[in-house]
């Protein structure tokens, strides 16, 4: 794939065309984020047969919206409002661009430390309710002891009498 600039524009359609057809490369694709100033046209596909580069068919919805079919990658190459976009018509979806695939990453990465929080407070909870159960068996029990002694010491008086 080939981005347009106008620095290497010209050697995009000449000079490295014919290199790669001369080298057997399958596909060969030209992208033109100004939408064709540079190039003549938003997207351009080609494909070796029998040697030769012959074009992709390039679909246009309209000014906005382009794609071709690369069946080495097996997606749709979409120039879509000036953007290159990546398009799997096996899940009917695009690729993720970098910013979508960041956003999404930090979407994770937060939902991810949201439930690790959750899950400590959660655990903290229960240390303390333990904790607290503990404390309350830990008074019964004392209370309980010193019932007994006082049982103890009041039968001791009773039958000191």
């Amino acid at each position: 794939m080939e981005i347009a600039s106008t620095h290497t524009w010209r050697n995009d359609v000449n000079r490295k065309r014919i290199d790669y057809e001369a080298f057997g490369i399958p596909e060969y694709w030209l992208y033109d984020p100004t939408g064709g100033d540079l190039y003549g046209f938003p997207l351009a596909g080609e494909r070796l047969v029998d040697g030769a580069y012959r074009p992709v068919e390039i679909v246009s919805a309209d000014a906005d919206h382009h794609w071709g079919h690369s069946l080495m990658l097996g997606l749709d190459v979409c120039w879509e409002l000036g953007q290159l976009r990546w398009y799997d018509p096996v899940t009917e979806s695009y690729l993720r661009t970098y910013d979508e695939e960041t956003h999404a990453r930090i979407a994770a990465e937060s939902s991810r430390d949201a439930s690790e929080s959750a899950r400590i407070a959660a655990e903290s909870a229960r240390i303390s309710a333990e904790t607290a159960r503990d404390a309350a068996e830990s008074s019964r029990d004392s209370a309980l002891a010193r019932v007994q002694q006082l049982e103890e010491e009041l039968r001791r008086l009773e039958g000191g009498q």
